[in-house]
């Protein structure tokens, strides 16, 4: 009698851990995400998620339009409820492993591959979000450019950088149209290319100098870019960047500044996201001779836009795309 063994069979236990180490990974890496206001579908309800708010309620800046008169009620006021909705999409990537590059130990080769999916499953889910920030209506170009494009007068390149005064001025435009805070700060994700070119700028550099804390924790020794002038920096190498998009084939970058309620990011819970791991000898009728092993990774999801007023697009270029 042939007996069977964990090479040809993945127990539960064995796909319980290889699940949870994905997981873990994902949650590591992923950076847009997390800011996302949460609206998880129940379910059987559906695959579309709504978020609702209430629109600032006017108040005329003349004084006469809502005096109260002795003994008379005014006429009621209409308050608006804006609803903004996202249909649920799925994403995924898999891959066949051949019983001759696996060989007779399963193991090793699923967990690299788990660890390798578990990294591209974050960046996917990031990508998701971050092509929905390219839907922002608030927009900034750096410097005194005034549009994207590799031609035409006005197009971001050479010199467009981010420095302290793209910043103010995303400030500026979120303060002006009532975005909060996300704790103590709004929040901007930069590339690291952005981040080179902030702490090119004197006054940046002299902020943290002279008036971060001192010592080892200062941005200036850690590395972290820490805070500044009230805007929380996360810099990730998934930041979207347009290849030769700018004048003269300079790369663009787009930066955001964006402070609470600025997008949403919705799951199905009866989906979660998960590693699918299909071992040799598991593929019926399509793999007759128990050649091919698979793993691979899905998740249910969508993000959507909220609220425009809350979210800055910054274009900009950097000195490495100009300099490459």
């Amino acid at each position: 009698m042939t007996l069977e063994t964990t090479t040809k069979f993945v127990t539960q236990e064995i796909r319980q851990f290889y699940e949870r180490k994905m997981l873990d990974i994902a949650k590591t890496d992923i950076e847009f995400e997390r800011f996302g206001k949460p609206a998880t579908i129940p379910a059987r309800e559906g695959k579309s998620a709504q978020w609702r708010r209430f629109e600032k309620i006017t108040v005329s800046s003349t004084i006469a339009n809502y005096t109260l008169l002795e003994g008379t009620a005014p006429a009621s006021t209409a308050a608006t409820i804006s609803a903004v909705s996202a249909s649920i999409s799925q994403y995924g990537q898999w891959s066949e492993i051949t019983d001759v590059l696996e060989t007779q130990a399963i193991d090793p080769l699923i967990s690299s591959y788990t660890e390798a999916y578990g990294e591209a499953m974050a960046r996917g889910r990031d990508m998701v979000v971050r092509a929905e920030f390219s839907n922002a209506t608030t927009i900034q170009y750096a410097g005194a450019a005034t549009v994207v494009g590799t031609s035409g007068a006005g197009s971001v390149g050479s010199g467009n950088y981010l420095n302290a005064a793209e910043i103010m001025e995303a400030k500026r435009t979120l303060r002006r149209n009532g975005a909060k805070k996300i704790g103590a700060n709004y929040v901007m994700f930069i590339h690291p290319d952005n981040e080179h070119d902030l702490f090119q700028d004197p006054d940046v550099v002299d902020a943290f100098q002279f008036a971060a804390q001192r010592g080892g924790a200062n941005p200036l020794f850690s590395g972290e870019i820490g805070d500044y002038m009230g805007v929380h920096f996360i810099s990730t190498n998934n930041l979207l960047i347009h290849s030769s998009y700018g004048m003269s084939g300079a790369d663009t970058y787009e930066c955001v500044m964006f402070g609470d309620g600025f997008y949403g990011v919705t799951h199905l819970a009866a989906l979660p996201p998960k590693i699918i791991i299909h071992p040799r000898g598991t593929g019926g009728h399509t793999d007759p001779l128990d050649q091919k092993s698979t793993v691979g990774w899905k998740v249910a999801m969508a993000a959507k836009i909220l609220n425009n007023d809350f979210g800055v697009l910054v274009h900009c270029a950097s000195s490495r795309s100009n300099s490459a």
